[in-house]
């Protein structure tokens, strides 16, 4: 192939790894690929991600990957405690803990303030060095890489510095503004060395690109490229009648946790044996312990609660298209409104009601507030919020099908890649 159309795509994240952070690359290349684009990716070998979705290598499968060693200092810290807390250290839920350890507070200040930009640092140099051996052999046009981990950032950084070729980078999340910093006791000092790192990526590089408007714009201005969806022959049923069932799937833990919403539904139980009878709610992904604690406190509402654990991106489709209100949690942070989730668009695919808790004044808010496919409201708006649950019980509202299906054409990734595509060609 014309080594003009060669992409070379350095992430973190790809399959078999499943969770959100791989499906925007991973759709991405895939439609590069119907495009005639030859996209190629670099990506850690043995990265250290609890998630596998192994059904996702199918979908990619035509597109070469090249893998690399990698690693990474809390492995080490894993091995010394017996894997103890793994999985809570990859998910962040270290954090929430209440009664944190010497050794916890350690390993969260390390985190914060000797791992800079994160801790796949050390990959950056090897990875570079190998990026740039493909670029000389195989001739690629292009070098993008999408954070976070950030540190891919600094990976192309060192290769457009040794050769000049074009370098777009994508910021999936924010980077020195990032709101779990604080939690992380990040210093600052720290903080300005991260501030340092990503205003030389952003003078160096030649296209920068981001998923949301206010995103872009504290970043100094970006293109933006949304996160979206594609869409499959999917059914469109209507959810089991004998049931009234709100769903939320991913990552659940302190930042994102609706306490209000479960007194809430608790209370509606005890007020309305109707709504309480029907009542169900389905939780899937990666739970913190506290939050299951919490529901287990009140009465009414938790023997309604099922939580299904890590579920495929395959399956999860199913798991949607049961409920009747799709659950969606923006962060409780001062940058939450620069966010516009790619589940959002998963749900929107879904042909169901979205209830959005957290900043209205968002990208998100300004989306939904403009179409009828949901409300956003804020965490501690109880009234709208049981209004709004009680019109979707009694069937007073529904997705409108002209909206839905404007935003899904909007935002599938067909339409997006173009955008991308130009990006390329420029």
């Amino acid at each position: 192939m014309d080594s003009s159309r060669k992409i070379l795509i350095v992430t973190y994240y790809w399959p078999p790894s499943g969770g959100v952070g791989v499906q925007r690359w991973m759709n991405f290349a895939i439609q590069l690929k119907k495009r005639g684009w030859d996209p190629w990716v670099l990506t850690p070998e043995n990265p250290q991600f609890e998630i596998k979705d192994e059904k996702l290598l199918e979908r990619v499968k035509d597109i070469p990957v090249i893998k690399l060693p990698i690693w990474e200092p809390f492995n080490l810290f894993h091995a010394l405690t017996g894997n103890k807390d793994r999985k809570n250290v990859q998910q962040g839920l270290v954090l929430e803990k209440s009664d944190r350890s010497l050794k916890d507070n350690l390993m969260i200040w390390i985190r914060g303030n000797l791992l800079i930009p994160d801790p796949r640092v050390f990959w950056v140099r090897p990875a570079a060095r190998r990026a740039i051996d493909l670029i000389n052999k195989e001739g690629f046009s292009t070098i993008i890489t999408t954070g976070p981990p950030h540190s891919m950032h600094l990976i192309g950084k060192r290769v457009k510095k040794k050769t000049g070729i074009k370098w777009i980078t994508d910021f999936r999340d924010p980077w020195s503004k990032w709101d779990v910093l604080e939690k992380l006791k990040t210093s600052s000092l720290a903080l300005s060395i991260h501030k340092k790192l990503e205003s030389s990526v952003l003078d160096l590089v030649d296209y920068g690109v981001t998923v949301s408007e206010r995103l872009a714009e504290s970043l100094g201005g970006m293109e933006v490229i949304h996160n979206g969806i594609t869409t499959h022959n999917q059914s469109t049923s209507a959810p089991n009648s004998s049931h009234f069932t709100i769903g939320y799937f991913g990552l659940l833990n302190e930042l994102r946790n609706p306490r209000q919403l479960w007194h809430l539904l608790d209370q509606m139980c005890r007020e309305n044996q109707v709504f309480a009878n029907k009542l169900r709610i389905l939780i899937g992904g990666i739970v913190s312990e506290s939050i299951k604690a919490e529901i287990n406190e009140l009465n009414e509402l938790k023997s309604k609660v099922e939580f299904l654990g890590y579920l495929p991106h395959e399956s999860i489709q199913d798991e949607y298209r049961k409920c009747d209100v799709l659950l969606l949690l923006l962060n409780k942070s001062s940058n939450s409104g620069w966010i516009l989730p790619v589940k959002f668009f998963e749900y929107l695919a879904a042909e169901r009601m979205i209830l959005g808790l957290g900043e209205r004044k968002s990208d998100l808010g300004d989306l939904m507030n403009a179409k009828d496919v949901g409300e956003i409201l804020a965490y501690s708006e109880i009234d709208s919020i049981r209004g709004f649950l009680e019109d979707v019980f009694e069937n007073e509202r529904r997705p409108n099908a002209e909206d839905r299906a404007s935003l899904l054409k909007r935002f599938s990734h067909e339409t997006l890649v173009d955008k991308l595509e130009k990006l390329i060609m420029k």
